[in-house]
């Protein structure tokens, strides 16, 4: 579903504090100036009403004067609609031409639709518009900046080793993108002439040490979906991973990336095209792992298919946990998961979520840790090792991962959390080796030393980060735990399960 396109009518005195004419520092600049830039990056609309026209053909100074109504060229003019007598009447009947009646004819416009908000410095404006019964839609500049904050979160940070960049920072000479011009001829005028100046672009990248570009995705906010007249959703225009950076997972570091972007942003659903042919079937596997499902060919090709993943589940979401996670996640679990609490020592915990915010609400910068960061650690799926006793997880179940150390009091919390793809028992390293791939964070000596004692291999999905971590005295209270978990352990209550999968619910 395409984000609501808003229409903001400027009051006349907004239009003034955005033009320094006299050289001054108006207050409610820098908070309009941010409004509109935000405005203008989701594409709303800013209007002006022939109201705004007559109050500055009454500036007493020529100059000044022929300023303001430059000022108002600058923005999308609406018409006049009809003035209700009904609002005259409420508004005192104020005399033709009159400061009062350019008021009610602002107010009008939101009346009728021509304007969805009206926004304004005024005090005695406001208060006219709220006896009129425009409370709601009547807002000061900061009212309006917060509403539009509100409507489009701030992107969050890139995990470590990805860089969100300006797309007219991107350069086209790098070897990555001569397989995107071979493939898509115009490939350059198009970056130049349609991604650059669109600001709902948005562009990430990971490079090498020399700064080489090793992987981009480039997404597009709302594009028209090309099998389903009249709907919008979320393209990823580019996502591409160079040749040399096999086994580095920057694929599913790319993807990880574009979803939590995605989650923040209230995305419900993504799309992709994909050329079908031996060298996109890699890719076409890759998207298949995570969710995105071949709803069609491209109209006009013969070799090119449309791939969507949605994002929010519908009223026939499946109901199998780890089929729920795939199809509508990360982040995403199913309301019938079971829920474990997984103890992990800090060491393990950075290697395996080296984009993992701090226990204690700290910044963790990039760059500024001696952990070094690996394959595993840029993936969504990874492994995990333990010498619990238990047999099995159930495919699906929810992971917490408690880190035994780094909250606040000097206690483990939980800020990482997973969904269970599949579980081994064995004391073969070589069987376990095998089973968890490259994806594991030890070394073969510590799989080795492991298995004396027998192992259980989880094989799991990164699903999200916690927003807050949850400390060792919250999941005591609400009946997760029992104390610190000594290993891997299941809920202590139906009220502890039922209160984390509520938690991660919204």
């Amino acid at each position: 579903m395409a984000a609501p396109r808003l229409r903001f009518l400027l009051d006349t005195n907004a239009v003034i504090t955005l033009e320094p004419f006299n050289g001054s520092e108006e207050a409610n600049r820098s908070t309009l100036a941010q409004f509109l830039r935000l405005a203008r990056e989701h594409a709303h609309h800013v209007v002006v009403h022939p109201a705004n026209f007559d109050d500055l053909r009454e500036t007493v100074n020529p100059e000044h004067r022929a300023a303001n109504l430059r000022a108002l060229e600058k923005y999308e003019r609406i018409g006049e609609p009809p003035l209700p007598d009904e609002l005259i009447e409420a508004a005192g009947n104020p005399q033709p031409g009159s400061n009062d009646l350019r008021d009610v004819r602002l107010l009008a416009a939101v009346t009728a639709g021509a304007a969805t908000h009206f926004v304004t410095n005024d005090g005695r404006l406001i208060r006219r518009a709220t006896r009129l019964g425009f409370e709601e839609q009547v807002l000061r500049p900061a009212e309006a900046l917060a509403l539009l904050r509100t409507l489009h979160p701030d992107d969050p940070p890139a995990p470590p080793q990805v860089r969100m960049v300006m797309a007219a920072e991107l350069r086209l000479d790098e070897p990555i993108f001569d397989s995107l011009r071979r493939d898509y001829p115009g490939f350059d005028s198009w970056i130049r002439n349609k991604v650059a100046p669109d600001p709902s672009r948005r562009v990430w990248i990971v490079e090498d040490a020399s700064g080489g570009y090793r992987a981009i995705a480039i997404v597009k906010r709302d594009d028209d979906h090309p099998l389903q007249a009249g709907r919008q959703l979320t393209k990823i225009s580019t996502f591409k991973v160079d040749d040399r950076a096999e086994g580095e997972k920057l694929g599913e570091l790319l993807l990880k990336t574009v979803l939590q972007w995605a989650h923040v942003q209230r995305v419900d659903a993504l799309f992709v095209t994909v050329i079908n042919d031996d060298a996109k079937q890699v890719l076409m596997r890759f998207l298949d792992t995570f969710g995105f499902v071949n709803v069609g060919r491209l109209p006009g090709t013969d070799d090119e298919w449309v791939l969507e993943k949605n994002l929010t589940p519908g009223a026939d979401a499946r109901t199998d946990p780890l089929a729920y996670h795939v199809r509508y996640g990360p982040p995403a679990v199913a309301s019938a998961s079971d829920v474990f609490v997984i103890p992990i020592r800090p060491t393990w915990y950075e290697g395996l979520f080296p984009d993992s915010p701090s226990l204690d609400g700290t910044l963790t910068l990039p760059g500024f840790s001696d952990v070094e960061i690996r394959p595993f650690g840029n993936a969504l799926r990874k492994a995990y090792l333990s010498n619990s006793t238990r047999k099995s997880l159930p495919a699906g179940s929810v992971i917490l991962f408690y880190r035994s150390a780094g909250a606040r009091g000097g206690h483990g919390a939980v800020r990482a959390i997973g969904v269970v793809e599949q579980t081994l028992r064995s004391s073969d390293p070589s069987v376990v080796l095998s089973f968890v791939g490259r994806r594991t964070v030890y070394t073969a000596e510590e799989v080795s030393r492991m298995c004396q004692s027998g192992v259980i291999a989880v094989l799991f999905r990164q699903d999200r980060f916690l927003d807050e971590a949850w400390s060792l005295d919250e999941l005591v209270a609400m009946g997760v735990l029992n104390g610190p978990p000594q290993t891997i352990t299941q809920a202590a209550s139906k009220e502890g399960r039922a209160w984390v999968l509520q938690q991660l619910s919204g």
